[in-house]
């Protein structure tokens, strides 16, 4: 919602550009008028332009952002309010239609289109027009959108803005410039020039969309406020359903709590899905009854160092007899006889997996690579793959599935994240726990309806080193004790 709103906002800013003197100068410039080269080169120069413009966007706006991120660190509450007051101060000045200060009085190089070829020079004065401050500022939109950037330090969000921002410039002069020259090119020149009235009602525009911004900034969960409720103490390697969670104790042993109880059981790195409840046992995987814990069959799984189950399949992580890992996946509507081996994911070297999550028959996982990590959604029983998210900056490891959301750790160099997203949605998704790189580290975790998992991991706490949070996924938060305090609120 709030990256939506900001992109909008961004491009109504953007073509509030159009009317300073470099927009208009443009516009005649890649027009047929401006060149011997006609309405083809016209064309040819449109092209040129809009890449150009958005490059430019996405160079100030992500900078800035990457600048907020290092500076104090994407997440947190603060942030959002700064922001949100930045974005109320400029609507209102908007309103009013205060003069723009500070202004820079810059104009494009004219001689640019006269000692290159037109696409080429078009190009160049789109990257200028798109990075905002090396001409006329004609809205401080453009001053609002920088300081939101600066100051939430997403740098995602900052690229986001920054492409709108060199689109909303870029579109009305790929409007205008072909007709230049026209009458209906001149009526619209002499309508931008004669008439202050337009440009008014265009910040004004852009003072309704700060507003909405700003708005959308307050409501905005952000990842700050109460502290984590510990859903089980000294334990890692969290699986849960509606009614049940289980974990490993950091002894090695699995443990079922449901109903207010725990049940120790015969296995190691536990799951829930479907009818199971699943442990590793010397290389193979214990089904058991999901209410009774009767043993129902016993799957061979060499290496398995993780597993996953649902009603029809069981996935695992396995170390490879060379080196390296797997995520190997079974037909099991059959437990008694079971389908053949297939491998999801091989990979070697210093390349990691992450231990797999099942919905039915969609596989989640995580792959990291020395050029970047990604969450990888797989359908059982076809070929049908893809991309959830990826980062060649971050680490994105450890997804979690559930229906139509999964969720996942993003970890940099400041901040252990737990985000959430929809699977057929797109971006980042949303903060739901944020954990500072000083207080230790997120890793394996689980997602329900209502509530997220997460182990925390660290070492120099005091008493154990690890143990289980728990998030209602309504609410984002930010941990802040550094170890565990108690048993907190949860339902199982």
């Amino acid at each position: 919602m709030t990256e939506a709103v900001l992109a909008a906002a961004a491009l109504l800013i953007g073509a509030t550009g159009t009317f300073s003197p470099c927009g208009l100068s443009v516009i005649e410039t890649l027009g047929p008028t401006g060149h011997t080269g006609g309405r083809r080169t016209t064309l040819f120069a449109c092209a040129a332009f809009v890449p150009g413009a958005i490059a430019g966007g996405t160079v100030t706006f992500g900078f800035l952002a990457v600048v907020g991120g290092l500076v104090h660190s994407a997440g947190g509450r603060a942030p959002y309010l700064v922001a949100a007051a930045i974005a109320a101060l400029a609507a209102v000045l908007e309103v009013r239609g205060t003069r723009i200060v500070p202004q820079i009085r810059r104009q494009l190089p004219e001689h640019w289109r006269r000692v290159m070829p037109m696409p080429v020079a078009a190009a160049l004065y789109g990257v200028l027009l798109g990075i905002g401050f090396t001409t006329f500022v004609l809205s401080f939109g453009v001053w609002a959108l920088a300081g939101l950037s600066l100051a939430l330090g997403d740098p995602v969000l900052g690229l986001v803005v920054g492409a709108c921002f060199g689109l909303g410039r870029a579109i009305p002069i790929l409007a205008l410039a072909p007709l230049a020259g026209r009458p209906s090119g001149i009526r619209a020149n002499e309508l931008m020039c004669e008439r202050p009235g337009v440009y008014l009602g265009l910040r004004r525009g852009d003072a309704a969309a700060l507003a909405v911004a700003a708005l959308a900034l307050v409501l905005a969960p952000g990842d700050a406020g109460a502290k984590s409720s510990v859903a089980a103490p000294n334990a890692t390697d969290p699986s849960a359903s509606t009614d049940s969670l289980v974990y490993q104790r950091l002894s090695g042993q699995g443990v079922l709590r449901r109903g207010g109880t725990e049940v120790g059981l015969n296995g190691s790195n536990p799951t829930v899905g479907g009818r199971y409840v699943a442990v590793l046992e010397k290389d193979a995987v214990q089904l058991l009854d999901r209410s009774t814990l009767a043993p129902l069959a016993e799957i061979s799984a060499p290496g398995a160092n993780a597993i996953a189950v649902s009603d029809a399949w069981l996935a695992y992580r396995a170390s490879l007899p060379g080196g390296g890992d797997g995520i190997f996946f079974r037909y099991i509507a059959n437990p008694a006889e079971p389908a053949p081996v297939a491998a999801a994911a091989t990979v070697g070297g210093s390349s990691q997996l992450s231990p797999p999550s099942l919905d039915d028959g969609v596989l989640l996982f995580g792959l990291a690579t020395p050029r970047g990590s990604r969450i990888v959604q797989r359908a059982l029983g076809t070929k049908k793959h893809r991309t959830l998210v990826r980062s060649s900056r971050l680490l994105l490891f450890d997804p979690a599935i559930n229906g139509r959301s999964f969720s996942y750790v993003r970890s940099d160099a400041r901040n252990s994240r737990l985000m959430v997203r929809r699977r057929h949605a797109s971006g980042p998704g949303r903060v739901l726990f944020t954990l500072p790189r000083s207080h230790g580290m997120l890793w394996t975790e689980a997602l329900t309806g209502q509530q997220a998992f997460v182990t925390v991991i660290n070492p120099g706490a005091g008493g154990s080193g690890a143990w289980i949070a728990v998030v209602p996924r309504a609410h984002a938060k930010r941990l802040r004790e550094h170890g565990p305090r108690g048993g907190g609120n949860h339902r199982f």
